[in-house]
C-alpha cells in the first residue's frame, strides 16, 4: 500500500526543517533522481520545498510546509492525484492540517511521527537528524 508520512506537532519545532533534511538526504542517497514532469517544483530562498521525485521508479511528494493557510491544501490533492507511491508532509498537531492527510486514509497508510521542541539548539539538530534517518528508512524500504 502507499505510504504518507505524517511529520506532527506544534509551531515552530522543526518540522519543515526535518522534511527538509529528508530531502537533502535523499538527493545525496539516490543522486539521480528525477523531478516529475507534470509539477511545478517549488522551491524557496528559506528552502521551503514541494517537490515530487521519482526514485526506481516510485513517486515521491514532499511538502515543506504544513501550517495552517499554507501550501499542503494544494499539493496533497495534486501528490495523490499524481499517484503518488510516497507522500512525505508537515501538519500541525490537529485541525485542518491533520484533516488534509486523513482525506487520503482510504487510498495511503499513515504513519504519523511526532516532532518535538528541544530547547537546546545541539539537542534540536540531534533530533532532526534522528527523524530524518528514520523517515529516510521508511522511504527507502518502499524504495525496493
Amino acid at each position: 500500500m502507499k505510504k504518507l508520512i505524517g511529520l506532527y506537532g506544534t509551531s515552530n519545532v522543526g518540522k519543515s526543517q526535518t522534511i527538509k533534511l529528508v530531502y537533502k538526504k535523499l538527493h545525496e542517497k539516490f543522486q539521480g533522481f528525477i523531478f516529475h514532469e507534470d509539477f511545478e517544483q517549488i522551491t524557496h530562498e528559506n528552502g521551503d520545498i514541494s517537490v515530487i521525485v521519482i526514485i526506481n521508479d516510485k513517486i515521491i511528494g514532499i511538502e515543506s510546509q504544513g501550517d495552517p493557510n499554507s501550501r499542503i491544501f494544494f499539493s496533497l490533492p495534486i501528490f495523490a492525484k499524481l499517484k503518488c507511491d510516497i507522500i512525505l508532509c508537515a501538519t500541525r498537531t490537529r485541525g485542518g492540517t491533520v484533516i488534509e492527510v486523513e482525506k487520503l486514509n482510504s487510498d495511503y497508510e499513515i504513519i504519523w511521527i511526532k516532532k518535538n521542541w528541544e530547547q537546546e539548539k545541539a539537542k534540536h539538530e540531534i533530533e532532526n537528524e534522528k527523524i530524518a534517518i528514520d523517515i529516510l528508512k521508511i522511504i527507502t524500504e518502499q524504495l525496493k
